[in-house]
């Protein structure tokens, strides 16, 4: 999505609608790219008659807009998910009307495969349906599967592609914790190193030589050190297919149950988890900062932590 220039002022949410102050003249169809809608969730938006200004006055996409004028978008109602039958509602971290975070468990897919099996979407839907709430879902990132932790869903058409420009821009920081094996010898380490697909093995990625794969920078912190491993804060500078666990294999430090790159078997399963993001909230420009509990397969080092 193009950069847009900031045409909005003083965003609010409130329920199902978004209001703004128009911060220079423009017309409202760009008023509502500014605001991070595309040319098609806008097109949408005009169809179905979903902006006014603070009148009440109906805006069609040509209309002119005045510095100072008083913009309103009702978010177009949408039918209630259905869940899928026996599927636990997720653990929602953070609901606003635009977005909203899951905690997913190990061992769940984030989006259907094809194969039936339940999935976050399902346990996010069920979520919802508990609460009586009308939204549809998407998720807008992505978990391998034993992974557990931060996963965030778009809740509107309109701005789903506000929150697809935040995820795969540099706006975002996504921090994990990460039980790795031996003692990590930096206090602070960044990784640069390329990653690609292992030639041999379809199913792994690998680092590079320099030139080939695609960029990949992860950067690491050392919380605490026992017993011959190690818990990592780890921040993702870039988002390549399992890269936090080939960058620290690489290091020498697999992660703790991670036996698709060498790590030793674990019976509390991959030792990765999605912990926290922090961000500018792609609507209203207010800081937000999303944490999990601290998993309960952690809880030792989580005791070390607060003696320490």
């Amino acid at each position: 999505m193009p950069d847009m220039p900031a045409l909005a002022s003083d965003v609010t949410l409130s329920g199902r609608e978004v209001r703004c102050t128009v911060a220079a003249p423009c017309s409202a169809q760009e008023l509502a790219l500014s605001l991070g809608m595309s040319r098609h969730s806008a097109a949408a938006a005009f169809a179905r008659h979903e902006l006014s200004l603070a009148s009440g006055e109906p805006l069609l996409a040509a209309a002119r807009l005045s510095a100072g004028d008083g913009v309103v978008i009702a978010l177009a109602a949408t039918s209630q998910s259905a869940p899928a039958p026996h599927v636990a509602p997720a653990k929602i971290v953070y609901r606003d009307p635009i977005f909203l975070a899951a905690d997913k468990p190990a061992g769940q897919l984030v989006h259907g495969d094809g194969t039936g099996a339940s999935t976050l979407t399902d346990a996010v839907c069920a979520a919802l349906a508990a609460e009586g709430a009308s939204a549809h879902p998407q998720a807008v990132q992505r978990l391998d599967v034993p992974t557990t932790g931060l996963v965030l869903f778009s809740l509107t058409e309109e701005f789903q592609p506000a929150l697809d420009a935040l995820v795969s821009g540099h706006g975002m920081k996504k921090r994990y914790l990460a039980e790795v094996t031996g003692s990590f010898k930096e206090d602070q380490l960044t990784i640069d190193e390329p990653i690609g697909r292992d030639r041999h093995d379809s199913s792994r990625m690998r680092v590079c030589r320099p030139g080939q794969g695609k960029p990949a920078v992860t950067r690491v912190k050392t919380l605490a050190r026992k017993s011959g491993k190690s818990l990592l804060l780890v921040e993702l500078g870039t988002g390549r297919r399992h890269q936090i666990r080939v960058h620290l294999a690489a290091a020498g430090h697999p992660i703790l149950g991670d036996t698709l790159y060498g790590g030793a078997r674990d019976s509390r399963g991959l030792m990765l988890h999605a912990y926290e993001e922090s961000f500018l909230h792609p609507l209203t420009g207010e800081p937000i900062k999303i944490c999990t509990e601290f998993p309960k397969r952690f809880e030792s080092w989580h005791v070390q932590l607060q003696q320490g």
